[in-house]
């Protein structure tokens, strides 16, 4: 039950919710993610981050990404930032992200979490 009810609260979220391994394959994907992305649950688990970066900014983004792994921490530790982001249909729309490092129960890291919004006009 317990997991039913966090699988619930997650997809409750009114922010999109990404949780990505650390070599960017994507664990978690909530049902504003699907709606904000255009991209199914289906369709994004298991997948690349890749999904949502334009390609015109990967080589930014991977560079951030491994630096922030390399070194255990974020440069703008959970500040949300804006970007554009790729979405399932093949469009870009601007996104504000904050992330953060994930770590298991025993303190080592396991991945990286985005929380996204619609960036307002």
């Amino acid at each position: 039950m317990a997991i039913e009810f966090c699988g619930k609260l997650l997809d409750e979220l009114p922010d999109a919710l990404i949780v990505a391994d650390l070599k960017s394959t994507i664990q978690v994907w909530n049902k504003r993610a699907e709606s904000m992305f255009k991209i199914e649950k289906i369709d994004a688990i298991d997948k690349s981050l890749d999904i949502i970066i334009p390609v015109h900014l990967r080589n930014a983004h991977w560079a951030g990404f491994h630096r922030a792994i390399s070194a255990d921490d974020t440069r703008l530790h959970g500040a949300p930032v804006r970007t554009k982001a790729l979405l399932g249909d093949g469009s870009t729309t601007f996104v504000d992200m904050a992330f953060s490092l994930t770590h298991d129960e025993d303190g080592h890291l396991v991945g990286v979490t985005a929380i996204a919004r619609l960036a307002a006009n």
